[in-house]
């Protein structure tokens, strides 16, 4: 459902709902006004990526004969080229991990097999309880405040659930096979641009989490622990201390129109089931329609923003992708699987 784009910024497509925005004399947000020059951006980006080597180099040079890296894979056109470049670009040996969350196009499903098959990588899928995801996701529409305020501005509140469950069960295969690395195939806007490459100590981060893991057991039951805990005893008995986490596409000037062709070598094909965001999950548009119904903005608009100011995307389909809503109506089926009213919206 096409909405109005209401006041925007002149050059990006951020509207004014969006958090913490501001406008110039002449339209031009704040994000816009603090971005690098676009002339400027190449540099950048080859700058981060070397940093990206010598990091990744420094990880894997006791030439263990375990996994490299463990990558996160949805079977979405990210994270496919993600799994390339970490394949093709650093040679690593490397764990593909998919999670299905009951929500997963047949196609790509099938875009898994395939391209993990082109690129002779090891692949596993794990399927957490449907009973749990549906309540997980029925209580963070209910309960937003479950995730941080800022965590608005990057995906919806059924995405952060799931992001964060997700990102938890990469670290617990890092260390369960002692792999020093984990890559995700986040794109810029999606995360803050410290977040090409992390370090992060696993004692520090079991810290930091226990009153966040409170927060899930409170909102979503003590089986959230089975799912989003960091088990203390199993970095025990790892051998790692810290884990490298990557986002090699935050280190590549590169379009979507390019990533598709890439990619697309590998056998990989566009799902027609998943809206005009994502390329793998049909819950996605559930979690847009709800988020503009709470928000009054796109969850993806950040991120389709910083791929204009980047040069990556024209002003024409950023509008078309930030501003086609779909209508509550259209993803009632999907609110009906999981057991959510959309009257309590």
């Amino acid at each position: 459902m096409p909405v109005s784009t209401a006041t925007m910024c002149v050059a990006c497509v951020l509207p004014d709902s969006f958090p913490g925005i501001e406008f110039d004399s002449q339209g031009l947000c704040n994000f816009c006004q603090d971005a690098p020059p676009v002339a400027t951006v190449g540099e950048l980006f080859r700058a981060l990526k070397e940093k990206m080597a010598a990091a990744i180099e420094a990880r894997t040079s006791s030439g263990s004969d375990g996994y490299d890296c463990i990558v996160a894979y949805s079977g979405g056109k990210d994270s496919t080229y993600a799994l390339k470049v970490m394949m093709e670009t650093y040679r690593l040996n490397c764990l593909a991990v998919t999670i299905d969350n009951g929500f997963m196009s047949a196609q790509a499903k099938k875009n898994c097999d395939t391209v993990t098959s082109a690129l002779s990588v090891d692949h596993v899928v794990f399927k957490p309880s449907s009973d749990f995801m549906n309540k997980m996701y029925v209580q963070s529409v209910r309960s937003p405040e479950v995730h941080t305020k800022a965590a608005i501005k990057r995906a919806s509140n059924v995405c952060n659930s799931c992001i964060n469950l997700i990102n938890i069960h990469m670290i617990k295969l890092a260390l369960q096979h002692d792999a020093p690395i984990v890559a995700g195939g986040y794109i810029g806007g999606q995360v803050p641009k410290d977040a090409a490459m992390m370090d992060i100590d696993l004692s520090v981060l079991i810290k930091s989490r226990q009153t966040m893991q409170s927060r899930y057991t409170d909102f979503f039951g003590e089986t959230a622990m089975k799912y989003l805990r960091l088990p203390e005893n199993l970095v025990e008995r790892s051998r790692l201390k810290n884990v490298l986490i990557v986002n090699p596409l935050l280190t590549v000037q590169v379009s979507e129109e390019q990533i598709i062709d890439d990619i697309s070598a590998l056998g990989w094909k566009r799902t027609l089931d998943t809206g005009k965001n994502s390329s793998n999950c049909r819950l996605n548009d559930l979690g847009i329609a709800v988020h503009h119904r709470q928000y009054g903005f796109n969850p993806y608009v950040f991120e389709i923003s910083e791929q204009v100011r980047n040069g990556l995307l024209d002003r024409k389909t950023a509008l078309e992708k930030a501003y086609s809503i779909p209508a509550l109506s259209e993803v009632a089926w999907q609110a009906k699987q999981i057991g959510l009213n959309l009257d309590e919206i």
